[in-house]
């Protein structure tokens, strides 16, 4: 499975760790498409075919992007599409409790899990943190209205079911 970012070193970081997980079944490749949603399908489609994966997922966040173009590209690309918005630090909210209220922006979802962690960078992510909370944060993510226009809402909790 490749699972290809725009997210430099959060995501990154995230699904590094992840993937040493015992549960984790597929063999899993982390990498990073600089630009676009449009970009990462499309780098993530690129990678599939080179490299022979059986499967590939695109994480995007919606931040300012409009986010048809990369669905429909993902669709006829036949890569499977994770978003979240406005950000992803609203699936690592979610490993902490219920975040079902407006999220403005990056900052402010920064801010939220400065909560609940004080020292949160999200260039230093320690998946220990969060190890412990994938179970909740799926089911947590299913309660919110679905990505792309639900704010807030992720579909990460698709590429753990797909890992499983």
């Amino acid at each position: 499975m490749l699972i290809a970012t725009n997210g430099e070193s959060t995501e990154r970081d995230y699904f590094t760790g992840l993937k040493q997980e015992a549960w984790v079944r597929p063999r899993v490749v982390v990498v990073a498409e600089r630009g676009s949603p449009v970009n990462v399908v499309r780098g993530a489609a690129r990678r599939r075919q080179r490299d022979d994966f059986d499967e590939a997922w695109a994480v995007c966040d919606v931040d300012d992007f409009a986010t048809e173009p990369a669905s429909r590209e993902a669709v006829d690309a036949d890569v499977n599409l994770a978003w979240s918005s406005p950000c992803f630090e609203v699936w690592l909210l979610l490993h902490y409790g219920n975040c079902s209220r407006f999220v403005e922006n990056a900052k402010r979802a920064r801010d939220l899990l400065r909560e609940h962690d004080p020292s949160w960078d999200k260039t230093k992510l320690d998946f220990g943190n969060f190890r412990d909370r994938i179970e909740d944060a799926c089911q947590r993510a299913d309660r919110l209205d679905p990505p792309p226009d639900g704010n807030p809402s992720t579909s990460v909790g698709h590429i753990i079911a797909a890992l499983r």
